[in-house]
């Protein structure tokens, strides 16, 4: 039997913006309600980027979707723990946790800095499982939940400059079978959405606009660029699935293998 989302509660990380922010708009036309996490708030806004918590609330409200938002940096344990008490304060639980912030800093590994791989280490799998250490265990007690991490393609290759994106990205997906070995089996079930191509998100476009296509795609063209849209699909595919489908990690290409959502268009043509 499938996961119902309608009525559901879902936790959703690096959500201001993005791939987070299709999969809030996803799940809550679906019925679910959120709880969107971001550090962006109204009066601290991107220096690059749109989108705020505030304004994707009020979004997500003129859509009639239940939202609340929790102001949260992942690289704090504090803040981090407020994500839980605020859950749980307003909701006495979650179904759904999606774990999709992320954070990297690129350069030669020699040069990175130790505080800037602790800060990866944070968000992409302390941060997570801290988040899961409140919130799965309700799942386990009533026999039934959800929790996907958003991982990327980088975990999986070895590039320059990427040192530290890629191993906490992989440690990401480690951590993630390890949940499904101890806890799955149990009516929650926990996978891994490897992102394995581009997105155009507003960090992509920003990129596109001010640095050319050829920067922005590493040389790799347009043709199989995704949208954020079909990233949320393809999310909110996977925590449908019934409750025994746990411990996978699956790309783009993988989902459409599992009859999973088709490719639309390229998201720049």
């Amino acid at each position: 039997m499938s996961f119902a989302v309608d009525g559901s509660v879902a936790v959703i990380t690096g959500a201001t913006r993005g791939i987070g922010r299709q999969i809030a708009f996803r799940l809550g036309r679906a019925g679910a309600r959120l709880v969107v996490v971001g550090r962006t708030g109204s009066d601290d806004p991107d220096a690059v980027l749109p989108g705020s918590l505030p304004e994707v609330v009020a979004a997500l409200g003129d859509e009639g979707i239940e939202a609340r938002s929790v102001q949260a940096n992942l690289t704090s344990p504090d803040d981090t723990s407020r994500i839980v008490d605020r859950t749980l304060e307003w909701y006495g639980g979650c179904d759904i946790l999606v774990n999709n912030a992320g954070y990297t800093s690129n350069g030669p590994i020699i040069d990175v800095p130790a505080s800037r791989w602790e800060r990866a280490f944070r968000v992409q799998v302390v941060g997570p499982l801290q988040l899961c250490q409140g919130l799965v265990p309700g799942m386990l007690e009533r026999g039934s939940g959800r929790v996907l991490s958003v991982s990327s393609g980088s975990a999986t290759a070895i590039s320059p400059n990427l040192s530290l994106y890629s191993t906490s990205k992989q440690a990401m997906e480690r951590w993630n079978a390890s949940m499904h070995l101890e806890l799955g089996g149990r009516g929650v079930a926990f996978n891994v959405l490897r992102v394995d191509h581009i997105v155009s998100t507003e960090g992509w476009w920003h990129v596109y606009n001010t640095q050319g296509a050829e920067i922005a795609t590493g040389g790799a063209g347009l043709e199989t660029l995704k949208t954020p849209e079909y990233t949320a699909e393809c999310a909110d595919w996977m925590i449908r699935q019934p409750d025994g489908w746990s411990g996978h990690v699956v790309g783009f290409d993988d989902l459409t293998d599992l009859g999973g959502p088709e490719p639309g268009p390229p998201a720049v043509q």
